[in-house]
Formats: structure tokens, sequence, C-alpha cells
């Protein structure tokens, strides 16, 4: 059997022999038995074919390992038909036990080869056909022919002993035929070498030719062998004929690498196969082109080429070759994909921000802001852009802003609170920041901008709550006796003469004990609303702590500021609170009066003939009024 195959570029046929050709003195008389010996012969030579005839390293490591699986499923399968032909037919233990002995190491030295064939295949498939080529000849002669013979003695109804006769006299002769077989497969080992070298010399013709071919080639491309740009040249048919050096250094790939490929093999896919077909329309068309390629260096990694293709044509104005110069342009794509990303990105954050954004020039002007801006102030872009930051504020914040500005430029940062007039001429609180940045030789502002509102809102209501009673509403004690302290001054000031009333619930602890804290809550809790709906708005109320009150009336009008006190003193008493069981429980107040003398207006004495006052009224029966004298305690009401 033999089988022809191209040499390189396919231009001599080689018929290259099988090395062991199935001869009648290996067939054992059993058909299964001899019709599985010759796949494993086919096996043996598919072996052998690769071996002299396959050139590429990676396709070579490739067939090896299917042909060794091939024979691993195969004499798997072969060697559990023998050995079970022999447990039917066959008695004698010894020579059973040796038969699968012999099977065991075979298998075990097939395995341990096609691991090792991963690292070193040439040298293992040679080993390999060595060994697979002298065992079969030795099994089949010396093992399996004489195992035949007795199974087919046995099968034919000869005796035991009869049946080991035949064997021996066929044993006697087996040496014999084990020696003209392996004459044979010398004979073919030598056709084979005879083979492999006329496969050679055509090797070696065609690998001259085609030097000259690069040498000629080489002479009209000298000027260009060092050009700091990648220059290859290929025949009509796109297939590489030379690559200077730039290019090997920059892709990794050297022409031995190329020969009979075509730039395909620099493709990376990630070029739409579109680009290709204008490519190659507009250079088979006699015409240059032009563009940016993604292609692929031998390592795998990626890289740009600005590429000029241009055909060259023969005397008759055929296209002959075309040539390629590749500019690696893969720095500066990068250089601009970066460039994209980081302006994506800051796109991203800056129309992410939850504030304004917003960038000057020198003069204040609007370079950029961000949706946000455009959306808090009702203005387009357009309208922006004619504008400047001191637009959007007035009077002192105006001023403030400017003053912000110049800093920032000057000082490289500030920051500030002012109101934000808007489009609509609504003016919001904002918590504004800015910093100075520079971008070529031009320095602008940045910054941002965040609206405060609710954090006053907060401000006022925790200064609020730091001066207000929870329970009342009214002024806690803290801040009503700032305010009466700023009031004392004020009247001083003015030579004015307020009065100061001191109220207390009269027997507010029965309450409590009688109907619980709660609607002793509730009780201090209507007082505040009495005090809102009596006083006027001048007047100065606080609840000094328990059930004791204070009210400073600006000025002291005598007669009527008795009757400001008893008209409180019966809306106390007018004001029922419903209990939990669905009565209601009356309370009433004692109040103390004290109005400043012109030449004093000390507030802890005022609090101390209020108290006095208050206390006349307690003793005088509850639910009533007092005014202090220097004199006397009036408790007429």
């Amino acid at each position: 059997m033999t089988q022809t195959h191209p040499t390189a570029e396919n231009t001599t046929p080689t018929t290259i022999a099988d090395i062991f050709i199935w001869d009648k003195r290996f067939e054992t008389g059993i058909p299964e038995i001899d019709s599985q010996h010759r796949t494993l012969v086919q096996l043996i030579n598919s072996l052998g074919h690769i071996l002299a005839t396959e050139t590429d390293s990676e396709c070579f490591e490739n067939a090896l390992l299917e042909v060794f699986d091939e024979l691993s499923a195969y004499i798997d399968y072969h060697f559990r038909f023998e050995e079970n032909l022999m447990s039917d037919d066959l008695c004698d233990t010894r020579h059973k036990e040796a038969h699968k002995r012999a099977h065991a190491e075979f298998i075990q030295y097939i395995s341990a080869a096609r691991v090792e064939a991963r690292q070193r295949p040439a040298e293992v498939s040679g080993r390999t056909l060595t060994f697979l080529s002298k065992w079969l000849i030795t099994h089949i002669i010396g093992t399996d022919i004489l195992m035949a013979q007795k199974i087919l003695a046995v099968r034919s109804g000869a005796p035991g002993n009869i049946a080991e006769h035949q064997v021996g006299s066929h044993t006697a002769s087996a040496t014999g035929t084990l020696l003209q077989a392996m004459d044979y497969l010398y004979d073919c080992l030598a056709n084979r070498a005879h083979d492999l070298l006329v496969a050679k010399r055509a090797l070696d013709h065609e690998i001259a030719t085609r030097k000259k071919n690069e040498e000629a080639l080489r002479k009209l491309s000298q000027a260009v062998e060092h050009s700091p740009v990648s220059i290859i040249i290929t025949n009509a048919d796109g297939e590489f004929e030379y690559v200077n050096p730039k290019f090997t250094q920059l892709t990794g790939y050297s022409l031995q690498d190329l020969m009979g490929k075509t730039p395909n093999e620099l493709k990376s896919d990630e070029i739409p196969e579109a680009v290709y077909d204008s490519l190659w329309a507009t250079i088979r068309s006699g015409q240059e082109w032009h563009g940016e390629l993604r292609n692929r260096k031998k390592n795998g990694e990626c890289y740009w080429d600005y590429v000029a293709i241009s055909p060259v044509f023969d005397p008759e104005g055929e296209i002959s070759h075309y040539v390629s110069t590749m500019e690696d342009i893969t720095e500066r794509k990068l250089t601009e994909e970066r460039l994209i990303q980081q302006q994506e990105f800051s796109e991203n954050i800056i129309n992410s921000l939850p504030g304004i954004f917003y960038m000057l020039d020198d003069q204040g002007k609007f370079v950029r802001v961000n949706p946000k801006f455009l959306s808090v102030t009702g203005y387009t872009w357009k309208e922006v852009e004619q504008m400047t930051a001191l637009d959007f504020f007035t009077g002192k914040d105006r001023t403030a802003i400017r003053k912000r500005i110049q800093e920032i430029f000057s000082r490289g940062g500030s920051s500030a609170e002012a109101r934000f007039v808007i489009k609509s001429g609504k003016k919001i609180p904002y918590y504004f920041t800015g910093h100075r940045t520079r971008v070529g030789a031009q320095d602008y502002l940045v910054g941002l901008g965040t609206d405060i509102t609710e954090r006053h809102k907060l401000e006022q209501e925790l200064i609020r709550q730091a001066r207000i009673d929870i329970l009342t509403g009214l002024n806690n004690r803290r801040h009503f006796l700032y305010l009466a302290e700023q009031e004392m001054k004020r009247a001083k000031r003015y030579n004015q003469r307020p009065a100061m009333l001191m109220v207390d619930l009269d027997e507010f602890k029965e309450i409590n004990d009688q109907y619980g804290h709660q609607t002793g809550d509730e009780v201090l809790s209507a007082i505040g609303e009495v005090f809102r709906r009596t006083l006027r708005d001048s007047d100065i109320s606080g609840r000094l702590g328990g059930e004791e009150f204070a009210i400073i009336l600006p000025e002291d009008h005598g007669e009527n500021t008795i009757e400001v006190a008893d008209r409180l003193r019966r809306e106390i008493a007018a004001t029922p609170i419903p209990t939990e069981h669905g009565g209601t429980v009356n309370f009433t107040a004692s109040i103390g009066i004290a109005t400043s003398a012109a030449e004093n207006t000390d507030l802890d004495q005022l609090f101390g003939q209020a108290d006095k006052a208050l206390y006349e009224a307690k003793r005088g029966g509850r639910n009533r009024i007092s005014s202090y004298s220097e004199t006397k305690t009036d408790t007429s009401r």
C-alpha cells in the first residue's frame, strides 16, 4: 500500500510507501483476528505517513494524538476479543495469562507514549513506530498464530494432546517465518528511506528555487530594508514574498513563518469584513488603498496599522505583486481611546452630579455647565453662554461672589453661601465651591453648587427647638430670660417701664395626682394656647419650669396691665380639659404683677417683685391677681 503526498507548494507529488505490508504469512486462520490485525497495520502505516509528510508542528501533534486515540481504542477492542476467544476455546491457563500480560504491557506502553507525545512528538512517533512494527510481527507470528492453531484444532474436535502436538510442530517453523517477516520489514524501511530521500531532494530543489526568487526580490527592496515602517510584498494572489525587518520586529513574524500565507494571517477579526471586501476590490482594480486596520501579532497581541497598499504591474500590464506599507499607530489610537474614555467618564460624572456644575473662564463667563444647572435655573445653554456668573446674584451676594471668584483665581480655591437667582426670579440658598484648574495655558474655575434650602430649614427648626418649650409652644426659660434681658435694655434706653406677670397654676400637683400626668400635660398645653390668643404679639411669654410662667409687657399701662392680667386669669379658668374617663377638669391660675421703676430696670429685681406679688395672690385664696408696690401688695382682684 502506498500513499501520495504533495511537497511544499503542492508542486511535486511524492509517493510514500507503507512501512508495514500485510502478507499471507501473517494470517492466523481466524478471519476476525486477521481483520483486526489488518486494521492495526493500517494504523501503523498512518503513523508512518504522518512522520514522513506532516511539517506543521501543531498539525503533526494533533494528527499523532488522533492516531494514538484510534490505536488505544482499537487495541482495547482487539485484546478483549482475543481474551474472550481464549476463555471460550482454551483451557491452558498459563498461555492465557501470558497473553494477557503481553496485552497489558502493550497498553501501558501506548498510554505512556501518548502522554510523552505532547512534549516530544517527533521522537515518540519514531520510537513508537519501531515498537509497533516489531511488536505486531512478533505477536502475530510468535503468539497469535500459535494461539489460533490450537483454537482451530480444539474446535475441529482434536484431543488436547493432539492439539498441543500440532501447535508444537507449527512452532518449529515460526522462527523461520519470523525472520523472513523481519527481513521483509527491513526491506520496507529501506524503501521508505529511499522515498524520503527523493522527497527531501524535491523539497531541497523547491527551497533552492524559492531562495533564488527571494534573493531577486531582496535586490529590488534594499532601499526599504531599514525603513521605519513595516513593508510587505505579496504576489498577485496575496501570498507573502517579502517582509522587512521592521515588520518582523513589530509582529514577531518572519518571512519563513508566512511563506504560502496571505495577510489574512494578521487579521484580528475586529474589523468588519466589508472593509476587507472594499480593500481587495480597490487594489484588484489597480488603485491604491489607504486605511486603518486592527491586526494581530504572532503572540496574539493586537495593534493598529495605518496601511497603504499599491499594486505592481508586469510588462503586460497585469498585476504581479502588491506592496504594502504599514505604520504602527497603536500608541496614537490608544491615546485617542483614552482621551475619549476619559471624556466620557468625566461627562458621566458631571451629568450625574446631584448639584449644579459650572466651569468659568477668567472673565467669569460660562464654559461648561451640567444638565442640572439648566434644569435648576430654567435657562437654555445658549442663554447661559451669553451670561456671567454674577448675573445669578444680586446685592450683597453679588459682591461676595465677585470676591470669591477673584480669590479662586488668585489663591486656588474658595467657597461661599449665597442666594442663587434663577430665571423665574426666585432666590434659592446655595453653597458654592470653586477650584482653579489649568487646561493648556488657560486657567479656569470649576465648581459645584448645592441647594441648602433644606439645611436652612433644619437649622431654623433646630434654633426654634432650642428656644421653644415643646409642651406649650412658648419660649423656654433660657430664651425667655434672653428676650426679657434685651427688652429691659431697650426699655432703659427709651426710658420705658415694662411690666412683668408671674403666672402659677393653682393646685397643679393635685391635677396630676388625680387625673394623671397626661391630663396635666394637656393643661400645660392649654396654657400655651390661652397665652397666644390673649396676649399681644409684642408681649414676651415663656414657661420658666413646671407650672410656672412669666410674661413681659413691654410698656406698663397702669390699669391696662391689670386688665391684661385679669383677662388672662379669666381665660384660664374658662378652659376645661377633658379627662381620660370622659369628664372634664377645670383649673385656675394666680398672677403676680410688677412694674419697673423709671430709675431701676433690673430684671432680677423685677422678677423678685413679681414673685412676691404672686405669693400674695396665692395667700389671698388663689385664682386672683396681685400687684406689687413698695408699700403694700394690692390683692384687690
